[in-house]
């Protein structure tokens, strides 16, 4: 293993194959969001980067001290921004507000996740704003995850349209049009 190069394929294997990961090549490493969230947020309270890495098994000589270094620096500059929008914040403000944002996240998350695997109980465990693994009626849906909701049927709605539309243009050419003569 040498930190920082280009990953062999059994390298490219061993981090396709970590939950932190989302994708993988020879020279590029793509981290999955929640694992960017977390990061960050240890970082800012005062954990080293390396062992954040290390613990998720993203040992830095495979990885590359450099690589840790300016995923790190580029997180915790979009996080400042997307809280701020300006470095006016202290590091426990923007853990604070980062936090409350992932939460609300991992929230609306679960409660597609939970809506997505069809359940048929009406009264499914999921994360709601006040509770932690309490249980909410799945109609009692934040505004967020309803206007996802509406916004994904309404996507397939209009795919199935227009899917229709081309079954019955086919259907009008296969089979002719039946004309009186007298």
């Amino acid at each position: 293993m040498r930190g920082g190069g280009a990953f062999s394929d059994e390298e490219i294997q061993l981090l396709r194959g970590l939950p932190a990961v989302a994708n993988v090549t020879r020279n590029r490493i793509t981290y999955s969001d929640a694992f960017k969230q977390v990061c960050t947020i240890r970082y800012l309270a005062g954990e080293s980067p390396t062992k954040i890495f290390r613990e998720t098994g993203l040992p830095p000589d495979l990885v590359g001290y450099k690589r840790i270094e300016r995923s790190v620096a580029r997180w915790k500059a979009d996080a400042i921004k997307s809280v701020s929008g300006n470095d006016h914040l202290d590091d426990s403000e923007i853990i604070a507000q980062l936090v409350e944002r992932y939460k609300r996240t991992l929230v609306t998350r679960r409660n597609l996740d939970n809506i997505a695997s069809d359940v048929p109980d009406s009264s499914v465990p999921v994360m709601s704003e006040g509770a932690v693994g309490a249980y909410v009626s799945i109609g009692v849906l934040d505004g967020d995850t309803a206007g996802i909701i509406i916004k994904q049927q309404a996507r397939r709605i209009d795919e199935l349209e227009r899917a229709n539309a081309s079954l019955l243009d086919k259907l009008d050419k296969a089979i002719p049009s039946s004309t009186v003569d007298n």
